[in-house]
């Protein structure tokens, strides 16, 4: 099962969950305040490999998939 990440609007809390995919984006109480006004984070990913470390998140440009990036560091 992934974990996901979530923050609560009302309380800014920030709280990860073990969900099915199916369940991902359904609501979720807060694990501080119990509220239910949470939404899905985006998280980071982050691999090592060859001796490199590579990154990727949701800010990542898609436009330079196929060749090295100076601007977000994807090779």
């Amino acid at each position: 099962m992934p974990l996901y990440e979530y923050i609560c609007i009302d309380c800014r809390t920030q709280f990860d969950a073990l969900r099915s995919i199916s369940d991902a984006d359904a609501p979720i109480a807060c694990q501080d305040c119990q509220g239910e006004n949470t939404s899905r984070m985006l998280s980071l990913f982050y691999a090592h490999s060859d001796g490199r470390a590579v990154t990727q998140s949701a800010s990542a440009c898609g436009s330079c998939a196929t060749h090295t990036c100076s601007t977000c560091g994807v090779n």
